[in-house]
Protein backbone atom coordinates (compact mmCIF):
# COMPACT_ATOMS: atom_id res chain seq x y z
CA UNK A 1 0.00 0.00 0.00
CA UNK A 2 1.66 3.26 -0.76
CA UNK A 3 1.35 6.46 1.77
CA UNK A 4 1.74 9.76 1.84
CA UNK A 5 3.64 11.38 4.53
CA UNK A 6 6.48 13.46 5.65
CA UNK A 7 9.86 12.61 5.83
CA UNK A 8 12.47 14.64 8.09
CA UNK A 9 15.52 16.58 6.89
CA UNK A 10 17.44 19.27 7.65
CA UNK A 11 19.80 20.04 10.30
CA UNK A 12 19.54 19.47 14.32
CA UNK A 13 17.06 21.73 15.97
CA UNK A 14 16.34 22.84 12.19
CA UNK A 15 13.72 20.30 10.88
CA UNK A 16 12.05 20.77 7.28
CA UNK A 17 9.83 18.14 5.70
CA UNK A 18 9.64 16.40 2.91
CA UNK A 19 6.06 15.11 1.39
CA UNK A 20 6.73 11.86 0.09
CA UNK A 21 5.22 8.71 -1.61
CA UNK A 22 6.25 5.60 -0.42
CA UNK A 23 5.56 2.14 0.63
CA UNK A 24 4.13 1.40 3.66
CA UNK A 25 6.58 -0.95 4.68
CA UNK A 26 9.89 0.64 4.07
CA UNK A 27 11.73 3.58 5.53
CA UNK A 28 10.45 6.83 5.30
CA UNK A 29 13.94 8.10 5.08
CA UNK A 30 15.47 6.35 2.09
CA UNK A 31 12.84 4.45 0.45
CA UNK A 32 10.98 6.83 -1.52
CA UNK A 33 8.81 6.70 -4.73
CA UNK A 34 8.63 10.66 -5.30
CA UNK A 35 8.68 13.58 -3.73
CA UNK A 36 5.09 15.50 -3.51
CA UNK A 37 6.30 19.09 -2.06
CA UNK A 38 7.55 19.97 0.97
CA UNK A 39 6.77 21.74 5.08
CA UNK A 40 8.46 24.41 7.07
CA UNK A 41 7.33 24.09 10.75
CA UNK A 42 9.27 26.86 11.59
CA UNK A 43 7.51 29.36 8.91
CA UNK A 44 4.20 26.83 9.22
CA UNK A 45 4.73 26.90 5.08
CA UNK A 46 3.12 24.01 3.26
CA UNK A 47 4.33 23.68 0.07
CA UNK A 48 2.05 21.13 -1.67
CA UNK A 49 0.25 20.62 -5.21
CA UNK A 50 -3.33 19.38 -3.56
CA UNK A 51 -3.87 18.29 -6.92
CA UNK A 52 -1.31 15.86 -7.07
CA UNK A 53 -1.74 14.50 -4.20
CA UNK A 54 -6.01 14.01 -4.59
CA UNK A 55 -4.82 12.44 -7.84
CA UNK A 56 -2.59 9.82 -5.76
CA UNK A 57 -4.94 9.61 -3.44
CA UNK A 58 -7.83 8.17 -6.09
CA UNK A 59 -5.37 5.82 -6.97
CA UNK A 60 -5.37 4.15 -3.78
CA UNK A 61 -2.33 5.95 -1.46
CA UNK A 62 -3.56 6.94 1.72
CA UNK A 63 -2.34 9.92 3.78
CA UNK A 64 -0.77 10.20 7.24
CA UNK A 65 -2.82 11.50 9.75
CA UNK A 66 -0.35 14.52 10.51
CA UNK A 67 -0.30 15.41 6.91
CA UNK A 68 -4.52 15.17 6.49
CA UNK A 69 -4.53 17.42 9.04
CA UNK A 70 -2.36 19.70 7.99
CA UNK A 71 -4.01 19.64 4.31
CA UNK A 72 -7.66 20.17 6.20
CA UNK A 73 -6.07 22.96 7.64
CA UNK A 74 -4.22 24.75 4.43
CA UNK A 75 -7.13 24.12 1.80
CA UNK A 76 -10.47 23.94 4.17
CA UNK A 77 -10.96 21.09 2.04
CA UNK A 78 -13.21 18.20 3.99
CA UNK A 79 -12.41 15.24 2.00
CA UNK A 80 -9.67 15.26 4.22
CA UNK A 81 -11.31 14.74 7.44
CA UNK A 82 -12.31 11.26 6.51
CA UNK A 83 -8.46 10.36 7.17
CA UNK A 84 -8.22 11.82 10.65
CA UNK A 85 -8.81 9.79 14.15
CA UNK A 86 -11.38 11.64 16.51
CA UNK A 87 -10.59 10.35 19.52
CA UNK A 88 -12.21 11.13 22.86
CA UNK A 89 -10.37 12.48 25.58
CA UNK A 90 -10.59 9.89 28.78
CA UNK A 91 -9.50 11.12 32.72
CA UNK A 92 -9.22 14.40 34.25
CA UNK A 93 -6.98 16.89 33.80
CA UNK A 94 -4.69 18.57 36.42
CA UNK A 95 -6.63 21.91 36.62
CA UNK A 96 -9.34 19.66 37.11
CA UNK A 97 -8.22 17.46 39.36
CA UNK A 98 -7.29 20.41 41.47
CA UNK A 99 -10.59 21.68 41.55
Amino acid sequence: MLVIRLSRHGRKNLAVYRVVLSEHTKPVKFWYKEVLWSYDPIKHALKVDVDGILSWIKKGAQPSERLAKLLLKETKNEFFNKFIEHRERKGVTKKEEKK
